[in-house]
């Protein structure tokens, strides 16, 4: 049976029209800090929970971390304190869907059946029916993941309870890459601006020093749900990042009664694979691939045979792949028949998980790249050969003339990203193969962004990447690739 919570702070703490709140949430969104298209999702965190033309703008840019991982999480857990009744321990609500002008959102019951089984859980839908504090980020979730309507939201309140029974329900929730943990507090409520910020600065220094047990109520509305936080955190020697602090002042104007609002970001202690610096993205690439290359190859010809019958991609199993795996990262599926190229897609940021961009980008390789006709069950012999590059982040590559670039370039180790307006070309390493003088490098990769081969314009700009990848055929032997193997969905 399907319940729904109705909105209960819509046309106050956010606009009740949907057009408008789709624009309001888009344009917040849109001016949110900028975060590194390649850097990692957090795991978890904290956001505030006023109006949003008081808060808006900070929840933003917490959630705008977010978003390198939205093909991966699945499932929001919030976490935030009961404002409008007091009750012993936690709360769930009896909703199976929670609303907002912009539409429903649909419960994790799996996921509140689990928790229940605690006993410092229980129903209690009253505490529910007016809170705002968990409503109140519905409207970025379902920005964010407005294509994706099978995410799923875990809506916990918290009021008399110890930080150890938080701690535990964050601890069983907690799962994979598919879990986002979101907890939902304000900092000091109403002080004038200097006593605020003097707080609101001490709260950033505990919370950025995992400080846990000395954190108090006067500190954030939402404590017992931080703290609860901290603690994990601490004991899996994760990272925080401070994205945002400031208080109402900014909007109201006024500096005798604020309440400061923050917004931090928690990420695993070795979640990216793909360090800024060159060689750490190299040595810890290569160290994934000579542990999981073959894995990824599989995955990938597993892809393309769920391609053939489905079509559509294999969506990995993270629960039965090797963490490494599951971080997030950007990589190329190459394809030739016979020696000869017969497809090659790929990402140029990490914004999913590493297996399953590499089963989305060989599915795309075989399917959907333009150049060629589609992959047929006759094409997967041993002539169809199969390798995969992951890449490094792109870096600025300056320069000052044509003469000048191509007097940078590195031989059969650079990948370029060349562009001019809305024209892009990518090379990877590889092409240094088949085209080893820097010169036609250049003239064949301004052919390929669709420019002339003897443009040049001091609008161009290039970024340059390094990779490192796995070839099929030194890793099996023949008849194995492309042999039927049971996967996992």
């Amino acid at each position: 049976m399907t319940i729904i919570r109705p909105a209960a702070i819509a046309g106050t703490f956010y606009p009740a029209d949907a057009s408008v709140l789709r624009t309001t949430i888009a344009n917040l969104m849109a001016s949110a800090a900028t975060h590194a298209p390649h850097e990692s999702a957090p795991k978890a965190i904290i956001v505030p929970h006023a109006g949003l033309v008081f808060s808006g703008g900070i929840a933003a840019n917490g959630f705008a971390t977010i978003l390198p991982a939205i093909h991966t999480i699945k499932r929001l857990v919030i976490i935030g304190p009961a404002h409008r009744m007091a009750f012993q321990g936690i709360a769930v609500a009896d909703a199976t869907a929670f609303e907002t002008p912009l539409g429903t959102v649909p419960v994790d019951e799996a996921a509140i059946n689990s928790v229940l089984a605690l006993p410092q859980v229980q129903r209690l839908n009253a505490a529910h029916v007016q809170e705002h504090g968990l409503e109140i980020e519905l409207p970025f979730i379902q920005h964010i993941f407005a294509n994706q309507p099978e995410v799923q939201i875990v809506p916990l309140l918290v009021s008399r309870c110890a930080a150890h029974q938080i701690e535990e329900v964050v601890e069983t929730l907690w799962g994979g890459p598919e879990t986002l943990m979101v907890i939902s507090s304000d900092l000091s409520h109403f002080h004038d601006d200097a006593t605020a910020c003097q707080m609101d600065d001490r709260t950033r220094q505990l919370i950025e020093n995992f400080r846990a047990e000395e954190l108090g109520f006067d500190d954030a509305c939402g404590c017992l749900a931080i703290v609860g936080l901290l603690r994990v955190a601490r004991k899996r020697d994760m990272k925080v990042k401070t994205l945002s602090l400031q208080n109402s002042s900014v909007a109201s104007g006024d500096t005798s009664r604020v309440v400061g609002y923050g917004a931090w970001a928690f990420y695993d202690s070795e979640t990216a694979i793909l360090p800024d610096d060159e060689s750490g993205f190299t040595d810890a690439t290569q160290n994934i691939l000579n542990r999981h290359g073959k894995g990824l190859l599989r995955l990938a010809s597993q892809s393309i045979r769920h391609g053939l019958a489905q079509d559509a991609p294999l969506q990995a199993n993270i629960d039965t792949l090797p963490d490494d795996l599951n971080h997030p990262g950007a990589c190329f599926v190459t394809l030739k028949l016979n020696g000869d190229l017969r497809g090659c897609i790929g990402s140029i940021i990490a914004q999913r998980a590493l297996a399953q961009d590499v089963c989305e980008n060989a599915f795309k390789a075989a399917f959907d790249d333009p150049r060629f006709a589609k992959i047929t069950a006759a094409d997967l012999t041993d002539d169809l050969e199969m390798s995969i590059s992951v890449l490094s982040k792109p870096q600025p590559f300056p320069f000052e003339s044509e003469a000048d670039f191509i007097d940078r370039l590195t031989p059969f180790e650079d990948g370029i990203i060349l562009s001019d307006g809305n024209k892009r070309g990518l090379f990877l390493p590889q092409v240094w193969d088949q085209l080893p003088d820097p010169t036609d490098f250049t003239r064949h990769l301004k052919r390929k962004a669709g420019l002339p081969m003897d443009y040049w314009s001091n609008t161009l700009t290039a970024q340059r990447f390094v990779t490192r990848g796995i070839e099929s055929k030194t890793v099996f032997a023949p008849g194995t690739l492309w042999a039927e193997h049971n996967h996992h969905r």
